[in-house]
C-alpha cells in the first residue's frame, strides 16, 4: 500500500514539474500576458476582445470607457487540478467621469517554488462611438527551488481599442507590450508581444456572439468564438472554443442587483480540466434604475 502511495505521490510531482516546466518554457503567464480574468472571459474561449464590462481591466482596457459600474471582483482559477499552478486574482474599477473609467488588477499564478505575478493600472476614454484605453504592468516571474533560484520583472505597457459600429456590432483591437520591453536581468529576455482584434455582434438581447483572432510573438495565429445566452432573467450559459491548442470551453452565470457570480470550465487535449470562478461585488452602478 505504501509503495502504490509513493509511486502515486512520485507520478503527482512529476505532473506537477511538467506543467512548471511547460509555463517557464512559453514564458511568464504562458503566451507572454496575464491570464484572462474572470470566468465570464473563460466560459466563453477568451474571446472578450470587443467587451465593455469591469472585467475589461484584464482583457482589453478599452472596455473601461464610459463604464457606469463601480465594482470590486475576485477571480480563481485551477489548472488541470494540479497543485501549485492556480491563480487567484483581484481587481477594482470606477468610473471617473462620464466617459473616462480607471481600474486596478492583481494576479498570482503558482507557488513559493515557482510564481508569476501581475500588478496592472489603466484607464478606458470614450469620444463618441471610440474607446481608448491605456494600461501599465508590473510582471514579476520567480523560481525558489533547491537547485535553482531565478527572478525576472518587467515593466510593460498594453494598449486597446472599440469601436461600435452599430446597436448590435461592436469591433475591438488590442496590443500587449506595446513597448516591447524586455525582463530585467543579463539576458535581457524580451517579453512576447500579443495582437489581438476582434468584434462582439448582440442580435437580441438574450444573445450575444464573439469571436477573435490572436497572434502572439514566435507563436502560431489563435482563434476564439465564444457564444453567451440568457436562459431566464440573471442568468446565462457559455460556450465557446479556441485553436492552437483546441480546447472546448462551458460556463454559467448568475447576476444579481449587487453580487455577481460566474463558473466555467475547459479542456484541454493532453493536461485535462480546469476550473474557473469569479465573484464581482457592484458598489454603484449609475444606470440602475
Amino acid at each position: 500500500m505504501k509503495e502504490r502511495s509513493g509511486c502515486l505521490s512520485r507520478q503527482k510531482n512529476f505532473l506537477r514539474s511538467f506543467v512548471i516546466f511547460i509555463a517557464i518554457t512559453y514564458r511568464a503567464f504562458a503566451d507572454g500576458n496575464p491570464f484572462p480574468v474572470g470566468a465570464k472571459a473563460w466560459g466563453l474561449a477568451n474571446a472578450t476582445i470587443a467587451r465593455s464590462d469591469y472585467y475589461a481591466i484584464g482583457n482589453n482596457v478599452a472596455g473601461l470607457g464610459g463604464i457606469s459600474t463601480a465594482a470590486v471582483f475576485s477571480t480563481y482559477d485551477s489548472h488541470y487540478n494540479f497543485d501549485g499552478i492556480n491563480t487567484i486574482g483581484t481587481g477594482f474599477v470606477m468610473p471617473v467621469s462620464e466617459n473616462l473609467g480607471a481600474g486596478l488588477s492583481i494576479q498570482r499564478f503558482g507557488d513559493k517554488v515557482y510564481n508569476q505575478i501581475a500588478v496592472g493600472l489603466g484607464a478606458g476614454h470614450r469620444i463618441g462611438r471610440f474607446r481608448l484605453g491605456l494600461k501599465i504592468n508590473y510582471l514579476q516571474a520567480a523560481i525558489n527551488a533547491s537547485t535553482l533560484t531565478l527572478s525576472k520583472k518587467a515593466l510593460v505597457f498594453e494598449f486597446g481599442g472599440i469601436v461600435t459600429l452599430s446597436s448590435k456590432l461592436d469591433f475591438g483591437a488590442h496590443m500587449f507590450n506595446v513597448t516591447q520591453s524586455s525582463y530585467s536581468g543579463e539576458a535581457r529576455e524580451t517579453v512576447d508581444t500579443a495582437l489581438r482584434t476582434g468584434f462582439l455582434y448582440k442580435p437580441s438581447s438574450a444573445v450575444q456572439l464573439s469571436a477573435e483572432i490572436e497572434k502572439v510573438t514566435d507563436y502560431p495565429l489563435s482563434l476564439r468564438a465564444g457564444l453567451e445566452y440568457e436562459i431566464v432573467k440573471r442568468f446565462v450559459l457559455r460556450t465557446g472554443i479556441t485553436s492552437r491548442p483546441q480546447t472546448n470551453h462551458f460556463g454559467l452565470g448568475f447576476k444579481g442587483n449587487h453580487f455577481h457570480m460566474d463558473y466555467a470550465i475547459h479542456t484541454h487535449p493532453q493536461l485535462g480540466w480546469s476550473h474557473h470562478f469569479s465573484l464581482g461585488y457592484v458598489l454603484r452602478d449609475k444606470n440602475a434604475k
